[in-house]
């Protein structure tokens, strides 16, 4: 609906109760036909064509602070709640950040661990995997598989969390490495 002044409004309205099609009013008016029929549904529902208050409290982030938050999370994804807060432009409460943070879809997760493989690791390992696609059970259960393991007991004061999707939390660029 484009944008009309009150007066314009209480003219489609006028016109309408003075019997007038909503072709011919149209025409008069030089306004849309889906303009004149919301102004005069409008009117019939509250009785004025006048904007109504709107209801509710206002967000306190706007959708530009929003965009920031969003651009910060990505390029930023290890800050913490408070780091993320003091980079915002807007003065708002950490939890007002975090419920945000929330709404855009991303959560704080622990980033996993794994073990550092270079590109030519992943390499090696999937021509491994190629050339033993064939085996059968009684062929695998002949290899002995060794590996290094660290375990840790108790809390763990060396975790890595980021903010992103569950897409995202296997991404190479999320990864802990050791």
């Amino acid at each position: 609906m484009p944008y009309l002044d009150i007066e314009t409004h209480g003219q489609i309205v006028g016109m309408r109760q003075a019997g007038l099609s909503f072709r011919a009013i149209g025409q008069l008016a030089g306004v849309p036909l889906t303009t004149i029929y919301d102004t005069v549904s409008k009117y019939q529902e509250i009785g004025t064509v006048q904007t109504q208050q709107k209801t509710g409290r206002p967000t306190i982030l706007k959708d530009c602070d929003r965009r920031q938050l969003s651009q910060i999370i990505t390029c930023c994804h290890r800050l913490t709640v408070a780091q993320v807060t003091k980079l915002m432009t807007e003065n708002v409460s950490t939890r007002t950040i975090q419920r945000e943070i929330h709404k855009l879809g991303k959560a704080s997760t622990i980033a996993p661990r794994k073990p550092y493989l270079r590109p030519q690791d992943f390499q090696a390992r999937l021509l491994f995997a190629q050339a033993h696609v064939h085996w059968g059970i009684n062929d695998w259960a002949k290899v002995l598989w060794t590996g290094k393991s660290a375990f840790e007991l108790g809390k763990k004061a060396n975790r890595v969390r980021l903010w992103c999707t569950p897409q995202e939390k296997w991404l190479l660029e999320n990864l802990a490495v050791k």
